[in-house]
């Protein structure tokens, strides 16, 4: 536990300078729920995808995600972020425990989806799926068009079921 706690303030002294490891020294094999919620991840930003990333893969025990998107509407994307999850290599990955994910004040932009077809792809054990949708960005037209596209994303776990919720901010 000392060496996760160890761990988590590296990621957090490299995150304050901006700087964002492949790989933590050491992985969070204690960590078994990651909540995320309250730091507004916008996945827009190069250094909030890579760090939620990084901590995601680097916990090879969690059981639980919870993560918190923010807006990303006054965020101008870059190809090469659109692109970032594609471009990485992730074949040491495998979240072997875990069972729930949920995302809060989602959209289909698709470095937000991407990060989801990560995790299905990964976890074996994923149960539940709980996409948490921002009904300001996301009307019902782009709530099909996610679900129409999520489950068509490869899944390591039959069992796993995608849930898609509004989410009143």
């Amino acid at each position: 536990m000392l060496t996760d706690f160890l761990s988590l303030l590296f990621w957090i002294k490299c995150f304050a300078k901006g700087a964002i490891p492949q790989k933590l020294p050491t992985s969070l094999v204690h960590l078994k729920c990651l909540d995320l919620c309250g730091f507004e991840f916008c996945f827009g930003r190069e250094v909030d995808l890579l760090s939620a990333l990084l901590l995601v893969t680097s916990s090879p025990n969690i059981e639980t995600i919870k993560i918190e998107m923010e807006d990303d509407l006054t965020e101008a994307v870059s190809q090469a972020i659109m692109n970032l999850i594609d471009h990485q290599d992730y074949s040491y990955v495998t979240l072997d425990h875990l069972r729930v994910i949920e995302i809060y004040n989602f959209s289909n932009m698709k470095t937000r989806m991407d990060f989801v077809k990560l995790i299905l792809a990964k976890s074996p054990m994923l149960k539940k799926v709980a996409i948490y949708l921002n009904e300001e960005i996301v009307d019902i037209h782009g709530r099909v068009k996610i679900l129409e596209e999520m489950i068509q994303y490869p899944r390591a776990s039959a069992k796993a079921e995608i849930v898609i919720l509004n989410f009143c901010v």
